[in-house]
């Protein structure tokens, strides 16, 4: 009997020392874990800060041999102010050089760009864009009329950070990418070279580009020209930036959920996204291989400026099939023909579509103003309005695909992978967070919660989790179908463009990303379904009453909460819409985009921000 006492006393210590043992191990390891991700990141961040030193000590350099432009200010002002065209009749005509042009941006990146007034350049090409500018003027010398020959010929220009450029790195804001120069341009880069265009600065992006706020931890905030308290939108947030302070004539940004269409809204300039297949896969870096993988939503790379007439010049030169024809065929993309930019459509009277509010997310007043007001400007033009329906499932269907896609891969186990140990910055955490809660947690705990609370935009998105790679095929079929039947409602109504919001709200406060991520369905969508789109400049916000969202004063969602009280303070911001039309239509959107252009006169009316 004592000794069946004894057997079961070690039995139960047996069992809580083995219980001890596997939470001691646990424990063990999960700290492990952590100091092992602790270390990392400090490795990370002193490289982060290594980086931004190596960035800082290059312009510091530059400064000290430094020689100022000898252009009176007159002239110096028009070139700043100017598109493609006057800069080059102002070569033309002998009253500037290339060189003195060059070094008129180079001062005005030096004195805005390059500081923590804006923060909007990462890396300096000065040195090699005064050699090229020199090398031009002598061309000039032999023959001005080599100035027309070329596209960009005698023209400064910037190009987003993720573009693959010899000597430079694509840090995407990680420590991991840090002083890895690549050893050849790009696709981009060298049809910019073959056009004769003088890259002369590199520009900010969020970390991992994935977000509409450009911070990271190498190169730090960019801000608003407009307004320092608010953000210039991402991924391409330094190119709409460095536009809207005069820093380049134009540049080069990629759109894969708004990334081009953002910034240019948040900053009152001018982008344009092209249809995915007119535009090669390869010139730019990847963030991980598995982005590599991304098959339902495609990166679209184009223009960032100030003016339409710009945007149409660089998107010739990306679509020109003998300047890609003259880059080195190992750059190249096998897969890849160019589609030439063809004429405008002659047809005169156009149907045109337009909405102000799509699944549901409404917008404040002067967002749907600036639409009501384009639609006017298009009427009066002669063109017919109609409002663009389609049915509330496919709408559903397509706000949710880009988060559905993003977060698929194992909750960002891409992005989270390509971190090597370095912290997220704080505009992802509610996307991570989201993207790693169990989908039966979201069914059956948050679900029934956001319905008793009266959450109805985070129960429209509650759906949006991690996935096997069936239901991710599922997803993917889904979608297909689903974009099918978007284009068919725009056949079936006989639109040729549609008009809409460029973003559900004006520029963000710096920190709010998070919780307005929603407001970028109105540019995702358009990635979702692959149609070229465009965005620009129609007016500003104008008063109190433009922040007001109709029907949602005594709204219990969050999501307006939110928005609402970013809205405060936005009085003076830039309002863009947007313009987009069926694949491959992107000669109708840049057409209807000049027409548009002509009649807002936005640069008149609204001048740039005097940042001096």
């Amino acid at each position: 009997m004592n000794f069946l006492k004894i057997q079961n006393l070690n039995k139960r210590d047996l069992i809580r020392g083995g219980i001890v043992l596997v939470l001691s191990s646990g424990l063990g390891i999960w700290t492990l874990d952590k100091l092992c991700n602790y270390l990392k990141h400090k490795k990370m961040e002193r490289i982060c800060l290594r980086k931004r030193a190596s960035a800082n000590e290059a312009i510091n350099n530059y400064k000290l041999k430094h020689k100022s432009c000898s252009l009176n200010q007159q002239i110096q002002k028009q070139i700043l102010n100017g598109n493609v065209a006057q800069i080059k009749q102002l070569l033309y005509e002998g009253k500037t050089t290339v060189l003195e042009t060059v070094l008129v941006f180079i001062e005005r990146i030096l004195k805005v760009a390059c500081s923590d007034q804006l923060n909007i350049v990462t890396e300096i090409n000065f040195d090699e864009a005064l050699e090229e500018a020199r090398k031009q003027d002598e061309e000039i010398k032999q023959d001005r009329n080599v100035i027309n020959k070329y596209g960009l010929f005698g023209i400064p220009v910037s190009v987003k950070e993720t573009f693959i450029q010899k000597n430079f790195d694509s840090t995407f804001g990680l420590g991991i990418n840090c002083f890895k120069p690549a050893q050849e341009d790009g696709i981009q880069v060298a049809q910019i070279r073959q056009a004769r265009g003088i890259i002369i600065a590199r520009t900010n992006v969020p970390q991992v580009a994935m977000t509409f706020e450009s911070v990271n931890h190498v190169y730090g905030r960019t801000q608003n020209p407009w307004n320092k308290n608010r953000a210039v939108g991402g991924s391409s947030g330094g190119e709409g930036a460095l536009a809207a302070a005069r820093g380049s004539v134009l540049g080069i940004g990629s759109d894969i959920g708004g990334s081009i269409r953002i910034p240019a809204a948040f900053c009152g300039v001018y982008g344009f996204k092209p249809y995915s297949g007119r535009i090669p896969d390869y010139g730019e870096a990847k963030i991980s291989i598995a982005i590599e993988g991304f098959m339902q939503l495609k990166v679209s790379r184009g223009p960032i400026a100030r003016c339409v007439d710009d945007l149409i010049v660089l998107t010739k030169i990306l679509f020109d099939k003998e300047i890609y024809s003259q880059i080195p065929q190992q750059i190249k993309d096998p897969y890849f023909e160019p589609l030439q930019l063809s004429e405008f459509p002659k047809k005169q009277k156009l149907r045109v579509g337009y909405f102000d509010v799509f699944n549901g997310l409404v917008t404040p007043k002067c967002m749907s103003r600036a639409v009501r007001e384009t639609c006017e400007i298009l009427q009066n033009l002669g063109h017919e309005i109609v409002e663009f329906k389609v049915d509330k499932k496919i709408q559903s269907i397509i706000a949710n695909c880009f988060l559905k896609i993003v977060v698929a891969d194992g909750g960002m186990k891409s992005y989270i992978e390509a971190l090597n140990g370095q912290k997220f910055i704080e505009e992802y955490d509610l996307l991570v967070q989201d993207a790693n809660t169990p989908l039966g947690i979201k069914r059956f705990i948050l679900s029934p919660l956001f319905k008793l609370l009266r959450q109805h935009t985070l129960l429209e998105y509650n759906e949006n989790s991690k996935v096997d790679v069936y239901q991710y095929l599922v997803d993917s079929g889904v979608r297909k179908q689903t974009n099918l039947q978007f284009c068919q409602a725009v056949v079936d109504q006989g639109i040729d463009v549609i008009i809409s919001p460029a973003f559900g709200l004006p520029a963000v406060k710096h920190g709010g990303s998070k919780e307005l991520a929603f407001a970028a369905l109105y540019t995702w969508m358009w990635n979702v379904v692959d149609f070229p789109a465009g965005s620009l400049p129609i007016t500003t916000v104008q008063n109190d009453e433009d922040l007001e969202i109709p029907g949602k004063q005594n709204s219990w969602d969050l999501v307006y909460h939110f928005m609402k009280k970013d809205l405060q303070g936005a009085i003076g911001l830039p309002i863009n819409v947007q313009v987009a039309a069926l694949p491959n239509q992107d000669e109708m959107v840049l057409r209807v985009m000049k027409e548009i252009e002509a009649a807002v006169k936005f640069n008149l009316k609204h001048p740039y921000p005097d940042l001096n």
